[in-house]
């Protein structure tokens, strides 16, 4: 799991940051003002400039935006897609939480009760379309 993530990435991010990358994510590289009409238009926000370009300069810090500067434009490209951040996330999770221990996870996830056979099986079933689809 740990080759998945890039490095001097932070996967993090707050509930407003995530709108920004969400926007990327789904329709590609914008220019600030394409941000900034999306949020406040379709997602019924009264931000002002200062405070889109605080959340766009934490995330481009995060390493999660790249900024791309043509002449006095500049154009923002989401630096990981949205499945390698949640795979980022993910092994920061258990990482920082459980020790790196999918074990612990697990425990933690029942309750530490264990898991029963139907879990146990639907757990193996993925692992192995994982692993059959890697082969292929």
């Amino acid at each position: 799991m740990e080759a998945n993530m890039r490095k001097n990435i932070i996967y993090e991010m707050t509930q407003s940051e995530s709108l920004v990358m969400h926007y990327l994510w789904r329709e590609g590289a914008k220019s600030f003002v394409e941000i900034m009409t999306y949020l406040n238009e379709e997602q019924g926000r009264d931000w002002k400039k200062q405070t889109v370009n605080t959340f766009i300069k934490r995330l481009t810090d995060k390493g999660l935006i790249v900024v791309v500067e043509t002449g006095k434009n500049r154009v923002y490209y989401a630096a990981v897609t949205n499945t390698e951040y949640e795979q980022g996330k993910a092994v920061k999770i258990l990482k920082d939480y459980y020790g790196g221990s999918i074990g612990s996870f697990l425990s933690a996830l029942t309750g530490g009760k264990g898991i029963d056979k139907n879990f146990a099986d639907a757990l193996r079933s993925a692992v192995e379309e994982d692993f059959a689809e890697k082969e292929e």
